[in-house]
């Protein structure tokens, strides 16, 4: 009989493992070893495991779940990359290199007014404005700098050609700023004088006339035609009793007058509308609405607001009430409009009874241009441009700054997304 512990059928008992020493199975004669129990709960290594994992992985890939995850997730990447281009999301303005998408066209600087009417009587040369830089790096990548460049530049003399601060802006051909133009439903323009004086450069420009082109020169007699030419167009008091202020006019009554190209392009409206009081009247709010009209989502093509006021015509209060008036109104229309605000020129070097000072102006300016900052309404200021220019009555400067304005106008028009 056997002897040694034993356990009947059923029975549950186990018995520990124990560390024995190397023996020979008396049976067949082989050598046999029991590993110790704390051999036993050691883990695999980490490679080991990572071998088991891609292993495992290999197993059990699948060529159809790969090429759905794979449509899946680029079909995702695609619409927000859709939706980050369409939507008016913050940033789109703020790219490291924003093209206007007008191509640069190498010209006759010289001669560049040779064709318009009036060059020889109003003796206006484009270097007396403006000069090219060397290098087409030279010119501003990003709209802000563009804008700051613009407002923060300077003259070296009086009556020289504005340079901008850093980079530089471009000076565009008539038919560049066709192509600009043609990128919108309409620009409306709204303000006082002052920003009548931008708008009859930019009128300037398109009709291509700097002896009359401000003016409604079929609505006026020989004699008064003759008096309001070339800078006295911006001089004389009697000649703005006939400025344009809207192109469907130049387009209609031009033709009607005899000529066949009012405007050197014509699709896109335009209009200067006046105010002196805040709020603005029904009369213009009503021409507003009718040149920013809803239009449905389909129609992405923007409409630019350029909005200025000067000190002379209304306080600080009350012009940033007109400007928070009409960004209100441009909201309502549900459609793009990029808001500009332009602020005053500085006061002439002669004394003038009730014209406001140069350190009035500049609180005027500095406070408006927050508060445009801070609505997301863009700021050109024409403090620089005219301090060292030429004034008659301290309001009112020369041709030659009115067109070297409008086009600054243009190339804040020539950056901003068509649609």
């Amino acid at each position: 009989m056997a002897s040694g512990p034993s356990s009947s059928p059923g029975s549950d008992t186990s018995w520990p493992i124990t560390s024995m020493s190397p023996e020979t199975d008396s049976n067949n004669g082989q050598f046999c070893a029991v590993v110790p129990s704390h051999h036993q709960n050691r883990r695999p290594t980490w490679l080991l495991r990572l071998i088991f994992k891609v292993q495992d992985l290999i197993d059990s890939f699948s060529w159809i779940r790969f090429i759905y995850y794979l449509c899946s997730y680029s079909y995702f990447c695609l619409m927000m990359y859709l939706a980050y281009i369409v939507l008016p999301l913050p940033g789109h303005w703020a790219t490291t290199t924003q093209s206007d998408k007008v191509p640069i066209s190498y010209q006759e600087f010289n001669n560049y007014f040779s064709g318009f009417q009036g060059f020889a009587e109003c003796n206006i040369r484009a270097t007396d404005l403006y000069t090219p830089p060397q290098g087409v790096s030279k010119y501003c990548s990003r709209r802000a700098d563009l804008l700051e460049s613009m407002s923060q530049g300077g003259r070296i003399g009086f009556d020289t050609p504005y340079w901008p601060k850093d980079c530089h802006y471009r000076w565009y051909t008539i038919a560049e700023v066709c192509m600009i133009l043609e990128r919108f439903d309409a620009i409306v323009f709204i303000g006082d004088f002052s920003l009548q004086n931008i708008y009859n450069g930019f009128n300037i420009l398109l009709r291509q006339d700097l002896a009359s082109g401000t003016l409604k020169t079929w609505d006026m007699d020989k004699y008064t035609l003759q008096q309001c030419r070339c800078d006295n167009q911006f001089i004389v008091q009697s000649c703005a009793g006939h400025y344009v202020t809207t192109s469907e006019d130049v387009v209609r009554d031009a033709n009607t007058a005899g000529r066949n190209s009012p405007y050197a392009c014509s699709r896109t409206p335009h209009a200067f509308l006046q105010i002196d009081n805040s709020p603005a009247s029904n009369d213009v709010l009503q021409k507003f609405k009718a040149l920013v009209p809803q239009v449905p989502q389909s129609n992405y093509k923007p409409v630019p607001v350029v909005h200025s006021l000067s000190p002379s015509t209304l306080s600080a209060e009350a012009a940033a009430l007109s400007m928070l008036e009409f960004l209100a109104l441009a909201d309502a229309s549900k459609r793009k409009t990029p808001m500009l605000w332009i602020g005053p020129t500085a006061a002439g070097h002669i004394d003038i009874k009730d014209r406001r000072g140069n350190q009035e102006i500049w609180d005027f300016d500095k406070r408006l241009a927050h508060i445009a900052a801070e609505h997301d309404i863009e700021v050109l200021k024409m403090w620089n441009l005219t301090v060292q220019a030429t004034s008659w009555d301290g309001l009112r400067f020369s041709e030659k700054v009115a067109i070297t304005q409008a086009m600054m106008v243009i190339n804040w028009l020539s950056r901003l997304e068509s649609s």
